[in-house]
């Protein structure tokens, strides 16, 4: 993967004609208030404000870690720019009102423009149009197997005929287009076989290339206080990358097949249907009911060929892969919701969902191995046949407030989920008529009570709690036995806004025995644990003053079991776990001040750190030179610590943005400001993702 595209892509293109287009827009708008003291073209009223500057950037440190996490460049900018046209008396005679906004045109990773148009009573135009330059090149993903330099382009529009009025037509298009190089690893697990042992990972380039479209139509009607609504949509979506075994100049990390050719289009078709119904929520009683049905087809084909030296024989062995399908998704949802409001002080509500997924078709997966050895029948086949989803929820829920200070509310939720599936691993074609389904059930309970208090006029209080448990959950990450506690707290008086917050959950998961014995794989057990502090103070004394600071911390524990795949002639631990611990600062501060008449300066500085428990790594921190002795796996970045049983990870680092702003107002319709920005990121056991970034701009503002 090249560092710049040596082709222009479609999206650069395009974001040079929308710059030129807002450019001449606002070029031909200056004109015509020149000649139009009032601000008005014609029998409308113009107001407009767009920002023109230069950005500048010096980077100190790992570039591929900015690039990755910011990625903002040099050059000429439209920071933002706001277009509105309105008829002075709501009877233009093509369009009434006309809003276009952009940000970031010129170049920016992130971009985006909207146009509104609006005819009242006859039509409502919405546009959008967004840039995603995505960059990722790190070292602590995969040892920096795993890159990305793909742009994603997002397009949407919608018509609404005769807006104002009862009957209402709906029509509507989205498209989303990524494009770029990218590159990636597999392993190939070969039955013991050297030439393809588990811890080795091959790298291979792609060019992605996906596409996403979708057209929509239907209606709004309201009928005798009831707000019907009806939508049909078809999103159609191919994905057809390219990959070859060639990778970028100045990889140092992983390996590189000497015959390899991958081939894997996947495309799908997916007719959308919705249908809701509501009444006004100040009712008495009010109704809300939703319907979504959808039916997708999707094709797919894998045509995979790798063959790589065995280092012991020096033979040749090959591994072909093929995955075929035409699979059929149907999915059907059903929300009903009733409200009860008898007065001020009670309020009832009960809700009932269904929820039906459905995956069916011939699906199958044959991988073909040269050559043949007394330990390996040179052939595997998987098939795939069904799984079915079936979610059956309901929960009520009561609030009461007998006076202004004090509130109650409560709730109870119940859920029941039945999971289907049939697939198998056998050595002849077709799945056998006699093999039963693989079915389980699991139901989910849980409580909720809350009070909301308030003592006096400027404090508001708030404390719930919530308890749940399940049967049978599906993954070892799912809830079973969880409860969660919140507090809230509010003090806002004149000038001064108070706020603070905790919230703890907690959940822990004991050997799940479905996705455990579906796998295959030894019971294993899944902890969590999580709390959070805030608090944050604004005072805004007069206009010209304002302050605003604020503090939070997060504490995350997790364990989990894992499926481990050691090095070579090591022994499997069935027990081992892996263990995650987080603990992050984050504080901020801005202060704005005019001056004087014609001046405006801000300040500011946030920070985040996290000091993951005063975790430390291994002893002597290494990359890519094998692994220490007392850990059975390859180490590819110093992030974790091993204590003979569990694998313990942690990203301790600090990172700090202070800046600084500056406004001066140079007419009544123009200023100039000059910024900067500064983006120190450290961690803690290595400095090989280590940046400093220095960010200056400068810009004049124009119109309002």
């Amino acid at each position: 993967m090249n560092r710049e595209n040596q082709r222009e892509r479609p999206g650069v293109r395009t974001r040079r004609r929308l710059l030129l287009l807002v450019s001449v827009a606002s070029l031909c708008l200056a004109a015509a208030q020149a000649q139009e003291a009032d601000h008005r073209v014609g029998t409308y009223r113009v107001t407009d404000s767009f920002e023109y500057g230069y950005r500048a950037v010096v980077v100190d440190g790992n570039t591929e870690m900015y690039r990755s996490s910011l990625n903002y460049n040099n050059g000429l900018r439209l920071f933002d720019g706001t277009l509105r046209l309105n008829s002075g008396d709501g009877h233009g005679r093509f369009v009434d009102e006309l809003v276009l906004t952009t940000f970031g045109a010129g170049g920016d990773p992130y971009q985006s423009s909207r146009l509104h148009l609006e005819k009242n009573r006859l039509y409502r135009f919405d546009m959008g149009f967004r840039i995603v330059n995505y960059y990722n090149n790190l070292l602590a993903v995969s040892d920096g197997k795993h890159r990305f330099n793909t742009e994603r382009i997002f397009q949407n529009y919608d018509l609404v005929v005769f807006p104002q009025r009862r009957i209402q037509l709906l029509l509507g298009y989205d498209r989303n287009n990524q494009n770029g190089p990218a590159l990636t690893s597999e392993s190939f697990n070969v039955l013991r076989e050297q030439a393809f042992s588990r811890d080795q990972f091959f790298v291979y380039a792609e060019n992605v290339r996906r596409v996403n479209n979708t057209w929509r139509a239907g209606a709004n009607v309201k009928v005798a206080g009831f707000q019907f609504s009806f939508l049909q949509s078809l999103d159609d979506y191919k994905e057809d990358p390219q990959n070859s075994p060639g990778v970028p100049l100045g990889l140092t990390t992983g390996l590189v097949a000497p015959s390899f050719r991958r081939s894997d289009p996947v495309h799908g078709r997916t007719p959308f249907t919705r249908f809701n119904v509501h009444t006004d929520a100040n009712r008495l009683f009010s109704v809300n009911g939703r319907f979504v049905y959808s039916g997708g087809t999707r094709n797919f084909a894998l045509d995979e060929n790798i063959a790589n030296l065995n280092p012991l024989s020096g033979i040749a062995v090959t591994r072909q892969d093929y995955v075929l399908g035409a699979a059929k998704r149907t999915q059907g949802t059903g929300d009903l919701t009733l409200s009860f409001q008898p007065g001020q002080r009670w309020t009832f509500s009960n809700t009932s969902s269904v929820n039906q997924s459905r995956i069916s078709g011939a699906s199958a997966f044959i991988e073909v191995r040269q050559p043949l050895s007394p330990s390996d029948p040179g052939i595997s086949q998987y098939f795939f046949d069904i799984l079915g989803i079936r979610l059956l929820s309901n929960s009520t829920d009561v609030s009461f407030r007998p006076t202004k200070k004090i509130g109650f509310y409560g709730g109870y939720h119940y859920s029941i989920r039945r999971v289907e599936s049939r697939d198998i691993l056998q050595n002849i074609s077709g799945v056998p008529g006699d093999v039963p389904l693989f079915s389980f059930q699991n139901v989910l309970q849980s409580g909720l009570a809350g009070i909301r208090i308030r003592p006096l006029p400027p404090l508001t209080m708030l404390l719930d709690v919530e308890y749940g448990s399940a049967g049978m959950p599906f993954t070892p990450v799912s809830e079973k036995r969880y409860h969660a506690e919140t507090i809230k707290a509010q003090w806002k008086r004149k000038a001064w806004l108070m706020t603070a917050s905790f919230k703890e959950y907690h959940n822990r998961n004991d050997a799940p025995p479905v996705l455990d014995a579906l796998e295959g794989n030894a019971p294993s057990s899944h902890s969590y644990e999580s709390r959070q502090y805030s608090a944050g103070v604004a005072w805004a004394p007069a206009r010209r003053f304002g302050f605003d600071a604020g503090y939070a911390k997060l504490h995350l524990n997790t364990a989990s079991g894992i499926v481990n795949f050691p090095l070579p002639d090591l022994p499997d631990v069935t027990a081992r776990r892996s263990l995650y611990v987080s603990n992050i600062h984050h504080g901020f501060a801005t202060f704005r001040a005019d001056l004087f008449k014609n001046a405006v300066l801000f300040l500011g500085y946030s920070i985040v750190k996290d000091t993951a428990d005063g975790f430390s790594p291994v002893a002597t921190p290494f990359i890519g030179t094998g692994p220490p002795a007392a850990a059975p796996f390859q180490v590819s970045y110093p992030n974790f610590r091993f204590n003979g049983t569990d694998l313990i990870n942690a990203y301790p680092l600090t990172y700090q943005a202070p800046q600084a702003k500056l406004t001066i107002k140079l007419h009544k319709k123009l200023s100039w400001n000059a910024g900067w920005q500064y983006y120190d990121y450290n961690e803690r056991y290595t400095g090989l993702q280590n940046y400093h970034a220095h960010i200056f701009y400068t810009s004049l503002r124009s119109g309002l």
